[in-house]
């Protein structure tokens, strides 16, 4: 397999450079509102959700902040951390809490009942999907919901985005499966490519 562990890295330059672009060409339409509603179904009111990969939080955190959780927004992106503060300014929304750090290592005292992780994982290496696992664990008390998008099988690909090489990469079903299993995180729901998403592949998981 060829080595493309230079674009993985190049991920956060690339979204720091195009944020702007990029939140214009995402719009608002909630496109994964289906999915969304099932994660939610699954908490009680007024839950702390961790958000990794926030963007700018348009759509996805403006849906679940809209329906009473506290988000705790997380992304690599210095741009869209500033988007995501324009939109729901912390003094007006005490809810929210927007953090710039990489996923991988970012550091929170905070416990979640939920966490999601929507269109970011899946830019990160195969290896680093596995240790984000761990992460996942650091993050979660008993029944937190966990919801994230990956590949539809075991691989790397390189995509587009506006001129750069964007990098994606996925597990395979099997070794997600494993590391949910072994984090103590039960399998509600997954579905490959779902024509009702976009095409997205979608895990919904539940802390045991």
């Amino acid at each position: 397999m060829k080595d493309h562990t230079h674009l993985a890295e190049n991920i956060i330059e690339i979204y720091e450079k195009k944020a702007h672009v990029w939140v214009r060409l995402r719009g608002t339409y909630l496109y994964e509102k289906v999915w969304l509603d099932r994660f939610l179904a699954l908490l009680p009111q007024h839950s702390n959700i961790l958000d990794l990969g926030c963007g700018s939080a348009k759509p996805i955190a403006a849906y679940m902040i809209e329906q009473g959780h506290r988000v705790t927004g997380v992304d690599s992106s210095k741009a869209m951390l500033e988007m995501a503060r324009q939109n729901f300014p912390e003094h007006l929304f005490p809810e929210c809490n927007w953090i710039q750090g990489d996923m991988r290592t970012v550091k929170l005292i905070e416990k979640f009942q939920g966490i999601l992780v929507w269109d970011s994982f899946f830019h990160l290496s195969p290896e680093h999907q596995s240790a984000m696992f761990q992460q996942f664990d650091h993050f979660s008390m008993q029944d937190t919901v966990l919801m994230f998008t990956s590949g539809p099988a075991y691989g790397e690909q390189i995509g587009d985005l506006f001129g750069e090489p964007l990098y994606h990469a996925s597990l395979s079903s099997e070794q997600y499966t494993q590391l949910l299993n072994r984090f103590g995180f039960k399998v509600i729901i997954m579905i490959a490519e779902d024509p009702n998403c976009t095409g997205h592949t979608v895990w919904l998981a539940q802390r045991n």
